[in-house]
């Protein structure tokens, strides 16, 4: 016997009401049994009780615009129609003040929920502090470039540009980069609390007095002999040698990484991104010597210099390492000074090799042709993917180099994390140098990994444009001519180059290639994929004027 209309109605109300109700119920109950409740506790407990409210009028008025077809049960809601009023306004998607109280610096809270806004709002306010809040990044770039808050708390999982590709496009830009990010999210974990150009991190939910000290500590001016020189990662098995190691570097002004296990320094390096790595080469979990070879073998990590520490003093270990490329080696037990005049003396030769390029840390030409020539030479397939930005000279002249680098640090990050998700653990990411990059992974994996950098390219690159060139879509500055001319908002082409239909013998003849598809693809609007022997885009998104 098949149910009545007015049950399945029933039964719908039941698997809304039902689950909404026993929230609610609980809610009460926990409010009558934390009379002595924090006042972090109660203020949960009301944002809770507040929103089951305005859930409850949401789950009326689908009830009530059910209806039941045939063997289906529909809602219909009328376009236009607003749903009723909540007891109590949500967090605000923008919070814009309208005068900063004197004394009291701004922090912007960026993040898509209303309710961890509302709750961060209410903390900071109450704490003295003038708050600003962003729902997504767009609003946060705009605002932090408008009012320079003090203090920038982040979310890292948000719709759309989310907060790990939003802190690069914050840190870049010279306006507001000495602008500190605090990153409060869910997916920060006990194992990975230092976010790479965060001044700090905390996990969701966060508790009051922990936030408003981890605010304070960013706030407050740091002692001259304090300020941060550069990131240390300490792998060093014995407690006792590290520490006080560690200690020290951190007087003396590193922000130092400690790690009690070789296994995971590879992992480490990429995580963290330090300036140098103090690698005790005896660790009963790993060979010193494979980890030092596994660092600079891989293209991600082998920018990264690398001290050795160890007891044995052979000459013919020591050479090893320096054959493996570490960039120093200092015996065991060694003199604090001598060690801390080494630690200065790689770091400044690894500032000097940096300066004379954009700093990507990638791999750069000769590398990039040692590793083609190699891939060429084995006859394995292969395809090589050529990326480089259009209408980048015209951003670079309208908003000045120091932007400009901004830029081609966020492509080189959109690559190596397509790279790294998409694509095979040998593949290879290199920067030729300005806004040209190349790639090399393997015919099968070479379209799905450009599709991804299209898509987290175009995504992001707004955010680097002021709100006025975002919504006219382009920016007016001069041609290579001198001519006044609007230039649309950057885009990136990418051509493909395999080996499928025909043999690839050396570098030139690759880069020959690559060069009649650029000039095919740079007449095509938009960011564009094209691929050897194949004449038509893959993709391509509209844009309303030709490429620069």
């Amino acid at each position: 016997m098949h149910p009545t209309e007015e049950e399945e109605l029933s039964r719908f109300a039941h698997a809304l009401g039902s689950p909404l109700t026993a929230i609610q119920g609980s809610v009460r109950m926990l409010a009558l049994l934390r009379q002595e409740a924090s006042p972090d506790e109660r203020r949960l407990l009301e944002i809770i009780e507040r929103n089951c409210q305005r859930l409850a009028g949401e789950v009326e008025r689908l009830l009530a615009a059910a209806r039941v077809a045939g063997d289906t049960l529909q809602v219909v809601l009328p376009l236009g129609r607003e749903a009723p009023p909540a007891e109590s306004p949500p967090g605000p998607e923008e919070k814009l003040p309208q005068e900063q109280p004197a004394g009291r610096p701004y922090i912007l809270v960026v993040d898509d929920d209303p309710t961890i806004r509302e709750m961060l709002a209410q903390t900071l306010e109450q704490a003295g502090y003038a708050v600003l809040c962003a729902a997504d990044s767009t609003s946060a770039v705009d605002l932090a470039r408008q009012y320079h808050p003090a203090l920038i708390t982040l979310d890292l999982a948000m719709p759309g540009v989310d907060g790990r590709r939003l802190l690069p496009v914050l840190k870049e830009d010279p306006a507001i980069k000495e602008i500190p990010v605090l990153v409060i999210s869910a997916l920060v974990s006990g194992g990975h609390l230092h976010i790479p150009g965060a001044a700090g991190a905390l996990s969701k939910p966060v508790h009051r007095e922990i936030l408003l000290r981890a605010v304070e500590d960013i706030l407050r001016p740091p002692p001259e002999a304090t300020s941060r020189r550069g990131k240390i990662l300490l792998v060093d098995d014995e407690e006792e040698a590290r520490r006080p190691l560690a200690v020290d570097l951190n007087e003396r002004g590193y922000a130092v990484f400690e790690l009690g296990e070789g296994s995971a320094t590879l992992e480490a390096v990429r995580f963290w991104e330090p300036d140098l790595v103090l690698l005790d080469l005896r660790l009963p979990d790993a060979d010193g010597m494979d980890i030092l070879r596994a660092l600079k073998e891989d293209w991600r990590t082998s920018q990264t210099a690398v001290i050795c520490l160890s007891a044995e003093q052979r000459p013919e270990e020591k050479a090893r390492a320096f054959q493996l490329l570490a960039d120093d080696y200092v015996t065991k037990p060694y003199s604090l000074v001598e060690l801390m005049a080494r630690i200065e003396a790689v770091l400044r030769r690894k500032e000097s090799e940096l300066s004379t390029s954009p700093s990507t840390r990638l791999p750069g030409n000769v590398a990039i042709e040692r590793a083609l020539r190699q891939r060429l030479a084995s006859g394995e397939p292969l395809a090589v993917c050529y990326a480089d930005l259009d209408n980048f000279k015209a951003y670079n002249d309208a908003y000045g180099f120091l932007k400009g680098d901004g830029v081609i640090h966020q492509t080189a990050r959109v690559l190596v994390e397509a790279v790294r998700e998409l694509g095979n653990p040998e593949d290879f990411v290199g920067h030729i140098g300005g806004d040209d990059f190349v790639v090399l992974t393997t015919p099968e994996k070479a379209e799905a990994i450009c599709r991804r950098v299209v898509e987290e390219f175009d995504q992001v690159i707004p955010l680097y444009y002021d709100a006025e060139a975002r919504a006219r879509g382009y920016i007016e500055t001069l041609d290579r001519r001198g001519r006044p001319t609007r230039f649309p908002l950057m885009s990136i082409t990418l051509v493909i180059v395999t080996n499928e239909h025909r043999t690839l013998r050396h570098p030139g003849q690759v880069a020959d290639i690559a060069a009649e598809l650029k000039q095919k693809a740079k007449m095509l609007p938009g960011s564009v994929i094209l691929r050897d022997r194949r004449s038509d885009p893959i993709e391509a998104t509209p844009s309303p004027n030709p490429k620069e």
